[in-house]
């Protein structure tokens, strides 16, 4: 009996050490949340959207995120982000990452990674297509994956087609092997290169197209050196030409 009860410890010490792919976080608690019913008429507008956006029924919680995706208040797009982390409607959900794309917030990315890491359903597709529209193309591997021929949940290849064409404009024939050569042909350039994007790092970007924002694509093979320099390497004098033996 007892090596049972030590192997089920064990095995839920293991379980409580693994980390947990995609975790549920509490919502942050503020005046939209502590204020009492009676006392609503004291809230600020922003407040009260807020409220409304959490604790209201799913068709008031949908309009105060569309009157909070159009008010282009950064407060208010930092409780989306704050909203998303915590939300466990799927419908709730797809709005605000639309919210967040069409705003162009990147300080959603790191939220949406998750999402579109550890979510396979409509919900982990339409993450990464918000991640695409704000610059971040590195799950869409993750995306071509899903045409494959799925048969315990059928309608995830033709939904993963729809929201890549979608998200190119691209009209290629639905199989991973088109789509694989587009991606690797059409990489975006990361989203700290784009004129809004105020950036906190000082590393190096990579070069992209004169007038696009896809990366430039790298030579194969070794790259040629500049003309120049292949000038002064012709004229620069070998160690031979002066080193001779003279004659007897």
């Amino acid at each position: 009996m007892l090596p049972r009860i030590l192997l089920a410890s064990a095995a839920l010490l293991l379980l409580a050490g693994c980390d947990t792919p995609y975790k549920r976080e509490r919502p942050i608690v503020g005046a939209h949340l502590t204020v009492e019913p009676k006392e609503l008429a004291g809230l600020s507008e922003n407040d009260y959207l807020m409220r409304k956006a959490t604790l209201g029924s799913r068709a008031e919680r949908m309009e105060a995120i569309d009157v909070i995706s159009r008010s282009g208040d950064p407060s208010l797009y930092t409780f989306l982000i704050e909203r998303l982390k915590v939300e466990d409607d799927r419908f709730i959900q797809i709005r605000i990452m639309h919210a967040l794309s069409d705003a162009g917030d990147v300080r959603g990315v790191p939220v949406l990674r998750r999402i579109a890491r550890w979510d396979e359903t409509r919900v982990g597709i339409e993450a990464i297509a918000a991640l695409y529209d704000l610059g971040d193309d590195s799950m869409m591997p993750q995306l071509i994956d899903l045409l494959k021929p799925n048969e315990d949940f059928p309608d995830i290849p033709p939904l993963a087609y729809q929201a890549l064409r979608k998200m190119t404009n691209a009209d290629l024939p639905p199989t991973r092997r088109a789509w694989l050569v587009y991606y690797e042909t059409h990489r975006l350039a990361p989203y700290e290169t784009k004129a809004w994007y105020w950036p906190f790092s000082q590393e190096q970007l990579p070069k992209v197209v004169d007038g696009t924002t896809l990366i430039e694509p790298k030579l194969r093979g070794k790259p040629q050196l500049p003309d120049h320099d292949m000038r002064m390497r012709k004229s620069r004098v070998q160690f031979s030409d002066f080193w001779k033996n003279e004659a007897p």
